[in-house]
C-alpha cells in the first residue's frame, strides 16, 4: 500500500521578543509533548488571522499566551525573519513563515489562562532565561536560534532591514518517529 502524501499548510506568524529589565527573554518551555524526553523552547507569537496585520497579529498572540497588553504601534519594525517546515506528525507539513518584533517590557509573570488547548498541553511553563541561558539552549529554540539576534538587541543594536533567521524546526521522521532516548531532530533550511 502507497504511503499517503502529508497535508501541508501554509502559516504566516509573527512572534515578540519581550525582554524586561534584566535583560531576559521570555520563552514557553516544553517537556514530553513531541515525545518523552523531547524538550524545547518556543518564542511567543503565532498564526495571523484573516485579515490582521503583523503588528495585530503579534499583539493579540502575546495577550493570548501571557495576559501582557502591547500596543501595535509601539512595537517598531519587524527584526527578524524565518521561514521553513515543520511537522508533529506524519500526516501535516506546516510551511511557516514567521517574523520577529522586539520589545522592552517590564518583568511580569505571565497568565495563562487564554491558552489554547493544544497549548496548555504544549507549554509546560514560561521561563524567563538570561542570556548565557538562551545561547545553552539555542539549538532548541522553536522555530530558530535567536541567541545571536537577542544580544545584539540587547546592546542596541537594530536592524536596517529583518535578519534572516536560519530555520531550525523539525520535521516528523517516518522511519525513526520518537523515542524515549532523542530530542527533536534539528534541520537546517
Amino acid at each position: 500500500m502507497a504511503e499517503r502524501e502529508a497535508e501541508v499548510i501554509r502559516r504566516r506568524c509573527a512572534r515578540v521578543l519581550l525582554v524586561d529589565e534584566a535583560d531576559r527573554v521570555l520563552l514557553f518551555y516544553s517537556r514530553d509533548y513531541m515525545g518523552p524526553g523531547v524538550e524545547y523552547y518556543v518564542t511567543p507569537g503565532g498564526g495571523l488571522d484573516a485579515g490582521e496585520s503583523l503588528e495585530e497579529g503579534a499583539v493579540r498572540e502575546v495577550f493570548e499566551e501571557t495576559g501582557l497588553r502591547l500596543d501595535p504601534g509601539e512595537l517598531g519594525p519587524v527584526v527578524a525573519e524565518t521561514a521553513g517546515d515543520w511537522s508533529d506528525s506524519p500526516e501535516l507539513v506546516i510551511h511557516s513563515e514567521d517574523v520577529y518584533f522586539f520589545a522592552r517590557v517590564p518583568h511580569f509573570e505571565p497568565v495563562r489562562d487564554r491558552l489554547e488547548t493544544v497549548e496548555r498541553a504544549e507549554f509546560t511553563a514560561a521561563r524567563w532565561l538570561g542570556l548565557d541561558e538562551v545561547a545553552a539552549c539555542d539549538a532548541r529554540v522553536f522555530p530558530a536560534a535567536i541567541s545571536d539576534l537577542l544580544k545584539a538587541l540587547v546592546d542596541g543594536a537594530r536592524p536596517v532591514a529583518p535578519v534572516r533567521l536560519a530555520w531550525g524546526a523539525w520535521l516528523w521522521d517516518a522511519d525513526r518517529d520518537w523515542t524515549p532516548t532523542q530530542r527533536a531532530t534539528i534541520i537546517e533550511r
